[in-house]
């Protein structure tokens, strides 16, 4: 059956079309959770870990970044070389939640950077290769995965942002009352909403225990009982084609600055006016409602524009994004903004592992996915961390609370603790004076609203460092910026390099 003309699929008898409607249903709550699990905690991970805890933009780059890389880089071995060999699919998925589950309640207790780093490598190793083998179970039971899939992975969507107004809503924030806006309900949020973000870890460990229940009432999905050996050479040698090596430059940077995005945004939007904690995750979950919308479009882009415009759109609004962040104002602005995330996401990332599909030989075409996946979500998360201390610094200077007051970009950070334990030394704010924590504390007291903001209560001749976020949002957008021209100008389709099904590049 050709799976790509829906008009020749067979008809199905009403049992059949039940089965296949129940096991669509299945297949659906499953990816809900696979993605609800994810979603509870990583976009708010950056602002806990640095209004909490106390840790620097390195060290989060280093929790979030590289700690996913690696998770990223074993996902295939894990997944192909494991997983698919001596275990079927349901009872690995099983016992990998669970073992997550355990890890993230684990990780909400851990207070030090050693802990957080190594943990979070753990957790990453065993979430990670769940991804592709949720997929792969879901395709192995499907008629039509072309056509059946699509619908059924949208739910893992719909999974990450209903964790993500639900826990703000019912967590974070008392006094629900409807509004107009999204989220739709909104209240004041709790004194210690801050301390609170550790519930996203163990609601996420909640959640990963009940998916593990419900992947044994998942179809049997057994080892497969040969599995070719991953032809990376072979795979390798599509980097010599010009096309494949000119996204392979430009999806590196790229790479970069969207992990750099998921450790920093949540950091970042508090600072803006009107925006709180429990704000955080809603206003990003924008860009996953933009998504939705762009990859369905996304086959009909691809079809009209071509490769070469589609992915130099995709980049682009990397470049509009942070461009629209370095303004700080006006807040609705910003916000919205978030809906370039949809773009981002579909037209370069959906877009490129799309090209890889098409331009890559038959009989090594998991091998070129596996391949760019590393690239895009090993060795550029991997790259995110270390850049991220260094940029965070060179955009870091010493000013005064007034100054700060007087700039949207300008955001004082918490000063170091000190670094003995001896009774009465200084922690935190108080570093700068002392009474600066309890000047913040009744300034949050007074204005329930605007915690995140509770700086403005210090002395305006108290000097701090503080992170200029204008320098640094466009240092983002100039990476961004460079991948545009690359591949503006560098790209071309390699259709003769792999797939003869792959159509010449339209006109753009």
């Amino acid at each position: 059956m050709n799976r790509t003309n829906f008009d020749s699929s067979p008809v199905l008898t009403v049992d059949q079309r039940d089965h296949s409607s129940a096991l669509a249903t299945r297949l659906s709550l499953m990816m809900f959770l696979q993605y609800a699990v994810w979603g509870a905690w990583l976009p708010l991970l950056g602002r806990y870990l640095s209004a909490q805890l106390g840790f620097s933009s390195g060290e989060i780059g280093m929790i979030i970044g590289t700690a996913g890389a690696i998770g990223a880089v074993f996902a295939p071995f894990v997944a192909g070389q494991i997983a698919d060999r001596y275990f079927s699919a349901e009872r690995f998925m099983c016992v990998s939640m669970m073992l997550g589950g355990v890890v993230q309640f684990l990780l909400a207790m851990q207070s030090s950077y050693s802990n957080w780093l190594a943990l979070s490598v753990v957790y990453s190793i065993i979430y990670m290769p769940t991804i592709a083998i949720s997929n792969s179970l879901a395709f192995a039971h499907l008629r039509d995965p072309d056509r059946q899939f699509p619908p059924i992975r949208l739910w893992g969507t719909i999974g990450w942002i209903t964790v993500s107004w639900v826990f703000p809503m019912v967590w974070l924030q008392t006094g629900l009352k409807p509004q107009l806006m999204p989220p739709f309900l909104v209240g004041t949020e709790r004194a210690d909403v801050i301390s609170r973000l550790a519930d996203a870890m163990r609601l996420s460990g909640i959640m990963s225990f009940l998916y593990g229940l419900y992947c044994m009432t998942l179809p049997h999905t057994p080892p497969k009982k040969s599995v070719e050996r991953l032809a990376f050479a072979k795979a390798f040698r599509l980097l010599g084609h010009r096309g494949m090596a000119v996204l392979t430059l430009a999806a590196l940077p790229i790479a970069i600055i969207h992990t750099i995005y998921f450790i920093q945004t949540s950091q970042f939007l508090p600072t803006l006016e009107g925006v709180r904690d429990s704000d955080i995750q809603p206003a990003m979950t924008i860009g996953q409602f933009s998504e939705i919308f762009i990859l369905a479009l996304l086959g009909l882009f691809l079809k009209r524009a071509g490769f070469r415009t589609v992915l130099s759109i995709g980049c682009l609004a990397y470049v509009v994004r942070y461009l629209v962040f370095s303004l700080g104002t006006p807040t609705a602005l910003v916000v919205t903004s978030q809906a370039l995330h949809g773009v981002c996401f579909s037209c370069f990332y959906a877009a490129a592992f799309i090209y890889v599909e098409r331009i890559a030989p038959a009989d090594v075409r998991h091998s070129a996915q596996t391949v760019f996946g590393i690239i895009l979500l090993g060795l550029g998360p991997l790259l995110a961390g270390p850049l991220l201390g260094k940029l965070t610094a060179m955009c870091t200077r010493e000013t005064t609370i007034g100054a700060c007051a007087q700039s949207v970009n300008l955001i004082p950070q918490k000063p170091a603790d000190a670094a003995t334990e001896a009774p009465g030394d200084p922690k935190g704010w108080d570093n700068l004076y002392v009474g600066a924590q309890a000047d913040m504390t009744r300034y949050g007291d007074e204005h329930p609203n605007d915690r995140s903001r509770a700086w403005r209560a210090l002395r305006a001749d108290a000097k701090v460092a503080a992170l200029d976020y204008k320098t640094f949002w466009r240092i983002i957008a100039g990476f961004a910026a460079v991948s545009t021209i690359l591949l503006a100008v560098g790209f071309r389709h390699d259709a003769a390099a792999g797939d003869p099904r792959a159509a010449p590049e339209p006109a753009s």
